[in-house]
């Protein structure tokens, strides 16, 4: 599978609030495959591919963790974090300022070798350092200026490297299902803004049309590595895709997701049943902002989840494609779908 698509979308900037340049990549990409579109004043985009059979959303969104200028001191550039980024790997980043043109930046404090007895800093009280005079900070950089990870994509034989797989990888596998599928569904497709800061671009998504199903397709966190207990590591790298059962603020459709990991079981396509208590994704909203819909979330496991460089394995994206390929040809297997308890 050729993978320059997602490479495009993971090297574009797209702050909460400002997503334009990845939702430019991903419309071009996928205007020949859908019939409508429509964009909301938040920046949500709804597509629509009309065809018969029940009516389902599948979304993913714009948006990557990221930071924004909160002060100038002298020469020097503090942020605050839109989404969640952990201080511990914020020292020593290199960062990438977009001011009145894009300016490299390093991340630093008070140097270790004069003695501190603080060691752990919050973002806020570290500090950007653009490597330019204090005049020139004062010409190029302001107040709400935005601030990304750099650019980073590289492909492995069998893993993709690269910053914001969350949620790049879940435009890519849309993108992937929807030019296969011979699709029996009637087909909306969101690309949604601002996840990373509270779902609002799905909580504020309307859509007049009554749904059957959401699926959100996320990147989810996979916790596989050393130190890390077995029982806190619920997704893990090339098991396939997750489907979730539930998270800290979501329970899902339960007939759904088990009708999907029956499908996927049908289809020989490698999945996790994972159920857990960290984390949410858009299907949080979607299921109840419309009213009740069924919903539930099918997720690439993702390592190093917001950080500068997310690691992903090809063949948990090609198996989240086929499952989602799968869902698109036979949506009934699913939906009528019909867990009862055990007698």
């Amino acid at each position: 599978m050729r993978y320059e698509l997602l490479r495009k979308l993971c090297e574009a900037p797209g702050v909460p609030g400002a997503e334009t340049p990845v939702k430019e990549i991903f419309l071009e990409a996928v205007k020949p495959l859908i019939d409508e579109i429509e964009e909301d004043p938040l920046g949500n985009v709804l597509l629509r591919k009309k065809g018969k059979g029940p009516r389902v959303l599948i979304d993913a969104h714009l948006d990557e963790v990221a930071f924004m200028v909160a002060g100038i001191e002298d020469s020097f550039i503090r942020v605050v974090p839109l989404g969640g980024v952990d201080p511990k790997i914020f020292y020593g980043q290199r960062l990438e300022v977009w001011g009145r043109k894009r300016l490299p930046a390093v991340v630093t404090s008070y140097p270790p070798h004069l003695g501190q007895s603080k060691k752990d800093f919050t973002i806020e009280e570290l500090y950007l350092d653009v490597g330019l005079s204090t005049e020139k900070v004062a010409e190029l950089v302001k107040i709400g200026d935005l601030v990304t990870f750099p650019a980073y994509f590289e492909e492995t034989e069998e893993a993709i490297m690269a910053k914001a797989l969350d949620d790049r990888v879940g435009l890519f596998v849309i993108f992937q299902a929807l030019a296969q599928a011979k699709s029996k569904v009637d087909l909306f497709i969101s690309a949604t803004v601002q996840e990373e800061v509270g779902l609002r671009g799905a909580q504020g998504l309307k859509i007049k049309e009554a749904l059957d199903a959401v699926l959100a397709i996320e990147g989810t966190f996979a916790a596989d590595i050393p130190g890390v207990p077995g029982h806190l590591q619920a997704t893990k790298i090339a098991k396939g895709p997750e489907i979730r059962l539930c998270d800290a603020r979501f329970v899902a459709d339960r007939n759904l997701a088990l009708g999907l990991a029956e499908l996927a079981t049908q289809k020989n396509i490698p999945h996790q049943l994972v159920v857990k208590n960290k984390g949410s994704t858009n299907a949080t909203a979607f299921q109840v902002v419309r009213g009740a819909i069924r919903s539930t979330a099918i997720s690439v496991p993702v390592r190093y989840l917001h950080t500068p460089v997310n690691l992903a394995f090809k063949k948990d994206i090609e198996a989240t494609i086929e499952l989602l390929k799968a869902f698109l040809e036979n949506p009934y297997h699913a939906l009528n779908y019909r867990w009862s308890y055990s007698s």
